[in-house]
């Protein structure tokens, strides 16, 4: 209680708006809630506005336990597979997969599958990469599974000495409720021991041997196919939550607000002249909080989606849009004195339309977080390579925040400074860090309290364009 009073007192006495999540125990009921100063400042009043997010909640809790389960079933299966992005990414390994290729889940999760396992520049034999690319580019273009013949891979191990391993790959499309390919299965059956028994001489025993153990593994590749088609099943049904939970926001959570946000300017325009100042401030308030709701619906679907957008990977000119973020900031900086320091950015490989959005975030943070510096100073510039990819930097002299909250930076709705201090959801890093994950990248930042920040994020070379 006494924290609701301090919270509700300091509303009173600043003016300022203030929107936080809390539970009531006793009812099982969860809220977020906006709370606001009501009224002429002497009478120190606050208005609540109550949201239930309950079912909300429910939703979300409900995709995370069909998300659990589906990845520990995918990790505990048999068989070897991958899960991979339409761009080849890798999302998901079965342990069988890591333990045939003898890799770490953590060293190739998010990296394209291609940079994981290349051809063996040494062996013009071992084409297992060339040809595995060749068959995920036929299941890209027709959205149908792909059986290519056995492939000869050259497996490196821990020990830098390259292993000879021969494997019978499938490739099958996950298609989401617009029929795009949402993911593709990628799953081998390791047949060295086969092809190497199928080398050795024959002898009149043999033969009924070798066909007893093509029949064993006949059958083992038709159960492993039966238990691809069941986490197929769940993977859709995790789509199909998420897209519901999406829709439920997009549409139940919007619906109310856009009657609330109607009919207050519709009071505000049938009673323009006629409302004291007070009501009309009233009034004002009831459509800001609205609009600011609003907003925010829309980071969370843009946070959603992000990560279901298929990826168009080309050159991108990142000075371009840096410009074009500048440009688009003019009316919002034109009463503040910033001096600029912007270097020339190498091209960088990635989605034209993310890394916009990537660069826009960054830079906007850098001029809302430095706006109580005149001049305010903010630097864009490229700081070397990290193992060949491109750092780039955004840095600014603002507000900056304490290291030790730093691991909070980039999750949802994880804000280090006070609302009434600087406005925003807490969604735009995190939008921000799955884009770069999705590229393969990473984000990270340096930092200290009133001396500013600097973000930095790496980012696959281009060709000059």
């Amino acid at each position: 209680e006494a924290h609701w009073f301090e919270t509700f007192g300091r509303i009173a006495r600043t003016g300022q708006a203030i929107r936080f999540q809390s539970r009531a125990q006793q009812l099982g009921r969860s809220y977020d809630i906006y709370a606001f100063r009501f009224g002429e400042p002497k009478h120190n009043q606050v208005a609540i506005l109550f949201n239930d997010i309950t079912a909300r909640e429910h939703a979300e809790e409900s995709l995370r336990r069909s998300r659990a389960v589906f990845e520990n079933l995918f990790t505990s299966l048999p068989g070897h597979f991958l899960v991979l992005t339409p761009e080849y990414k890798i999302v998901a390994a079965s342990d069988a997969y890591l333990a045939a290729t003898m890799t770490r889940r953590e060293t190739i999760l998010g990296r394209n599958l291609f940079k994981v396992f290349p051809d063996n520049p040494d062996d013009p034999s071992a084409t297992g990469a060339a040809n595995l690319r060749a068959s995920l580019d036929r299941v890209r273009q027709t959205a149908t599974p792909d059986t290519m013949a056995i492939q000869k891979y050259d497996i490196r191990r821990p020990d830098g000495v390259f292993e000879e391993r021969f494997w019978s790959p499938v490739n099958s499309p996950v298609l989401g409720a617009d029929r795009q390919i949402e993911y593709i299965i990628h799953r081998a059956e390791d047949v060295t021991e086969f092809v190497r028994q199928k080398s050795q001489p024959r002898t009149a025993g043999s033969t009924e041997e070798l066909a007893a153990r093509m029949e064993r593994m006949e059958a083992e590749i038709y159960q492993s196919s039966q238990k691809v088609q069941a986490a197929n099943q769940q993977l859709a049904a995790a789509n199909k939550e998420l897209e519901a939970f999406s829709y439920s926001v997009s549409h139940d959570l919007r619906a109310p607000l856009r009657h609330v946000q109607g009919y207050a300017e519709m009071l505000a325009k049938t009673t323009a002249g006629q409302l004291s100042p007070k009501a009309s401030r009233y009034v004002q308030t009831i459509t800001n909080a609205s609009m600011e709701m609003g907003q925010l619906i829309d980071d969370l679907l843009d946070f959603s989606r992000m990560s279901r957008m298929e990826m168009q990977e080309t050159a991108v000119d990142l000075d371009q849009l840096v410009q074009q973020i500048l440009h688009s900031l003019e009316l919002a900086t034109k009463d503040r004195q910033i001096n600029w320091k912007i270097a020339s950015l190498p091209p960088g490989l990635g989605d034209r339309a993310m890394l916009r959005q990537v660069l826009a975030n960054l830079i906007g943070n850098a001029v809302k977080y430095s706006r109580q510096r005149d001049p305010a100073e903010i630097e864009i510039g490229c700081a070397g390579l990290e193992n060949g990819r491109s750092i780039y930097f955004v840095r600014d002299n603002g507000a900056g925040f304490d290291m030790q909250f730093a691991h909070k930076l980039f999750g949802v709705f994880q804000r280090l400074h006070r609302p009434e201090d600087f406005e925003g959801t807490g969604i735009g890093l995190a939008t921000v860090r799955r884009i770069l994950m999705r590229h393969g990248d990473r984000i990270w930042a340096e930092s200290s309290l009133d001396k500013g920040s600097t973000f930095y994020f790496t980012l696959k070379p281009a060709v000059p364009i």
